[in-house]
């Protein structure tokens, strides 16, 4: 099988293998892109170092199975209330929303697989085999597919391993038809949807686990990761609205500071303003987490509807 961290992070490597326009990756392994390019093969400086920069950035960024485990170990239930209702896969027409949803539905099959709620799992999958074939990429769920998740259905890893083998075959089609910017919004949909779930049961909960408003906290970063990579593949202003959208939220987590200094969880009554230690120090108030939720959920409703 291959080594992936779950199926969306195999969109990510589309990402990756997308820069290298002449050459092959053995097994799909992004890691070996740059040491394993073909001899007869010339690449110049500049893409071999923007290859090793947006690898760079797919390994800071979390994936949505990363977010689900985290949100499970934090001891918060299942929640299906929260995920993309499956009856709106057929209003996404154009590509922007399907490489989108594709992301959402992904994350919504991560989080119900890590909870083990097998018939979900399913249902969402069914709705990313749809927005798939909308996009063109109908082998990557064929027949012999389907009929081999419905088989494995109570052995989550398996099931894992066959979501991971079907998109392998759509990093394929991607790479070989120069549509690397679907791969930037499936991955943008993905991560806005597992920082949506994480501030959902936050604010839904008296007194959310420090570890999910810290994971929360900690998407500074991956954001401006995020964003890098969405600029990088923006040809022609096509990701002008992801951009923005994005960057709305990048001023949001400005807000809060981070550094690196240990400590304990403290409260300043007079200020309102938290501080979490550890290997790091989070300094932020109610208000910055609340501008976050409010901001994430209407991106995530405009991206969904």
């Amino acid at each position: 099988m291959y080594n992936c961290r779950n199926f969306i992070s195999v969109i990510l490597i589309a990402a990756v293998a997308g820069f290298m326009t002449s050459c092959q990756c053995e097994n799909g392994d992004s890691r070996k892109a740059i040491s394993e390019v073909d001899d007869d093969v010339s690449v110049d400086d500049s893409a071999v170092k923007k290859l090793q920069k947006v690898q760079e950035i797919f390994y800071t960024i979390p994936s949505p199975m990363e977010m689900a485990s985290l949100l499970k170990k934090a001891g918060t239930t299942y929640d299906a209330g929260m995920l993309n209702d499956v009856s709106n896969v057929v209003k996404y027409t154009s590509s922007k929303r399907q490489a989108l949803n594709l992301g959402i539905y992904g994350a919504n099959l991560s989080y119900a697989s890590i909870f083990n709620q097998n018939q979900e799992s399913i249902i969402y999958l069914s709705c990313a085999k749809q927005l798939a074939d909308k996009l063109g990429v109908t082998s990557a769920f064929d027949n012999e597919t389907m009929d081999r998740i419905e088989s494995n259905i109570e052995n989550r890893d398996s099931l894992i391993d066959i979501i991971s083998d079907s998109f392998y075959t759509l990093d394929a089609y991607l790479k070989e038809n120069d549509r690397q910017n679907v791969s930037a919004l499936v991955i943008t949909g993905g991560w806005i949807e597992g920082l949506y779930l994480a501030t959902q049961i936050a604010k839904s909960t008296d007194d959310a686990p420090q570890e999910i408003i810290q994971r929360v906290i900690d998407q500074k970063y991956s954001l401006d990761d995020l964003l890098e990579l969405v600029n990088a593949y923006n040809d022609g202003g096509n990701l002008d609205g992801i951009i923005a959208d994005l960057e709305s939220l990048q001023e949001l987590y400005e807000q809060i500071d981070i550094s690196r200094e240990a400590g304990d969880v403290t409260t300043d009554e007079s200020t309102g303003v938290t501080v979490i230690g550890g290997a790091a120090t989070y300094s932020y108030t109610a208000d910055d987490i609340a501008a976050i939720t409010a901001r994430v959920k209407e991106i995530r409703t405009s991206y969904i509807q």
